[in-house]
């Protein structure tokens, strides 16, 4: 199939993040690099296993150049994945509309808000514009919504992913009643309690915009409980044993749960990249014979590497005799830089590493090695050489790098992980789990970890290793697909009985 013309799909996915994003390199050449976070990670393999197209907004310069070239041609973007080509439809939005749609609403009101995160980190978020911003949000949506539509064959399935497109499963429902969808939220949902902050009709808004699909979709119980609470408390109907909600349409919308693993034989393939072995002679040269406590993430709040950093500060200081012996290889790549709570976040971190260089390092030892440009390679590279994974974020949908690690690791790898990151679901029988806030804790989880047994440690990972693979990405989207198939023949029946009664 020619994925540059193939216009129409069967199935259709939509995020904010496409698979791929474009950007000029420094010798001035166009690089086309892998999208950061999970979602790539879950959707990219799934989707071209199955065939499709991807809509996502156009990200960068590049990106929107390309998606005015390729809209001009009527042709989609193909992208070359390790599993298959896929089709991606880049949405050209515009600066301004983008950011008040991105920036303020979808990073400063809706992701602190899902991840309990303070709000003065997101100072803009209910100023006197949030109306505006609001309907920025909303046009976004809209947008996405026609594009799914033009996208969709008839009787088409369309899978809307995570906070960014809450509303478009309600628009897309008026615009094309045949087509079967669901809506995924990659990120937990917020207590009721924390979600009754927002305005109660952006509330409403919110919650009855998913309830447009079919199928409402969360990594774990917990998330899942949140939002049936969160539609009771709008008085909307709820059945927390079914796992279901009337909308104001009176349609039933199940919710559910569909946890999510990692594809062993994929990760393996990538990580055989000869660019991968070059990072880890690279990354070993830096640390020599030192153990490794590692951790990959973006330069986030919730990711919580500020305790981090701490706690490794507070190791050290308990523990005189490691030094020189263990390296702390902090890959946080740079993230939302156009935030001031995330600039400011990464001047802090940078700031703590060069302050425990300074306080603790000496001639041929320096204790932390601070990386911050995104390269997915380094990142496989750190995972498979880590003694110890720090996974420790305030509040995470599911954490995939906890699950890559037990995959790649090479060194029996001790993971400490945060019990209010999803993983911890399929993981915690293998893991150290923390209180993420608790930087005593996981100081103490570090030298646990380098202190347990090699025996223990093998152990160990291979329960990790039997939780990351239990559900792969595939897997997780012939999940989502089969229950979104039962629902629709549900409705169907329910609908077939309503005309016999009235007959």
């Amino acid at each position: 199939m020619d994925t540059g013309q193939q216009q129409r799909a069967s199935l259709v996915i939509a995020s904010n993040r496409g698979p791929v994003e474009r950007r000029t390199g420094d010798d001035g050449r166009g690089v086309v690099h892998r999208g950061a976070g999970g979602l790539i990670a879950v959707l990219g393999p799934a989707l071209a296993s199955h065939g499709g197209v991807w809509v996502a907004a156009a990200l960068t310069d590049e990106d929107r150049a390309a998606a005015r070239e390729l809209r001009a041609r009527g042709r989609l973007d193909e992208v070359d994945l390790p599993e298959g080509p896929i089709g991606v439809r880049l949405l050209d939005l515009g600066p301004a509309l983008f950011a008040a749609y991105y920036q303020t609403v979808s990073t400063e009101l809706l992701w602190f808000l899902q991840h309990h995160l303070p709000h003065d980190g997101g100072k803009s978020a209910f100023d006197a514009d949030l109306g505006s911003h609001w309907d920025a949000y909303r046009r976004v949506n809209d947008d996405f919504a026609a594009a799914c539509a033009e996208s969709a064959l008839p009787g088409g399935t369309v899978l809307l992913q995570d906070y960014h497109l809450t509303l478009a499963p309600r628009r897309l429902r008026e615009l094309r009643p045949d087509l079967r969808s669901a809506h995924c939220t990659m990120t937990p949902w917020a207590d009721p309690e924390r979600f009754a902050v927002l305005p109660v009709d952006i509330q409403r808004e919110l919650v009855t915009g998913l309830l447009g699909a079919d199928l409402v979709c969360f990594l774990v119980p917990r998330w899942a409980e949140a939002f049936l609470s969160c539609c009771e408390q709008l008085g909307l109907r709820t059945d927390h044993a079914r796992r279901a909600v009337r909308g104001p349409d009176g349609r039933w919308s199940r919710v559910r749960c569909f946890p999510v693993g990692v594809d062993a034989e994929a990760l393996h393939t990538r990580a055989a990249a000869p660019d991968v072995a070059e990072h880890e002679r690279r990354l070993r040269a830096l640390t020599g014979d030192a153990r490794l406590v590692v951790r990959v993430d973006r330069m986030e709040p919730s990711k919580n590497i500020v305790r981090g950093l701490e706690a490794y500060a507070r190791f050290l200081e308990q523990h005189p005799g490691r030094h020189g012996s263990v390296v702390h290889f902090v890959l946080a790549y740079a993230s939302r830089g156009e935030l001031a709570a995330y600039r400011e976040l990464a001047a802090q971190v940078e700031m703590l590493a060069a302050g425990i260089n300074e306080r603790f390092g000496r001639d041929g030892w320096q204790p932390v090695v601070l990386e911050t440009r995104n390269d997915f390679g380094r990142g496989l590279a750190a995972m498979a050489m880590a003694d110890v994974l720090v996974v420790n974020p305030v509040r995470d949908g599911m954490n995939l790098v906890a699950k890559e690690a037990a995959v790649l690791s090479r060194r029996d790898l001790a993971l400490v992980l945060s019990r209010h990151a999803g993983a911890a679901d399929d993981l915690a029988d293998g893991c150290v789990l923390i209180d993420p806030f608790d930087v005593q804790e996981l100081a103490d989880a570090i030298a646990a970890g380098l202190d347990l047994s090699r025996a223990e440690r093998a152990e160990r990972l291979e329960r990790l290793r039997k939780g990351a693979v239990a559900l792969p990405p595939g897997r997780w989207l012939t999940d989502v697909l089969a229950e979104l198939a039962q629902a629709g023949e549900e409705e169907g029946e329910r609908a077939e009985r309503a005309v016999e009664a009235a007959e």
